[in-house]
């Protein structure tokens, strides 16, 4: 027998979960671009992780990694290193 994923989305909670998390990530790296200090994310799941990681994957001046173990991961968010100039 074959497993089917199911998914139960009421009153499109899972779009507008990915608009929250989506403002919160620019919220986020505004706030390193500001100060300069990395900040973590609370643990998410595989799904609102990805959310964060592709809304800040274009930003020139962030990035963004997953730490921890198991099913719920932190995010971080941190300034990219610069390259030095030749």
């Amino acid at each position: 027998d074959k497993w089917r994923k199911v998914i139960l989305d009421i009153e499109n909670y899972r779009d507008k979960r990915e608009n929250t998390l989506r403002e919160l990530a620019q919220k986020i790296a505004t706030k390193v671009k500001k100060t300069g200090k990395p900040q973590y994310l609370e643990p998410m799941n595989p799904f609102e992780r990805r959310v964060i990681h592709m809304t800040l994957q274009n930003d020139p001046h962030v990035d963004t990694k997953s730490e921890g173990n198991g099913n719920l991961k932190k995010v971080k968010v941190y300034l990219k290193r610069r390259k030095p100039n030749r």
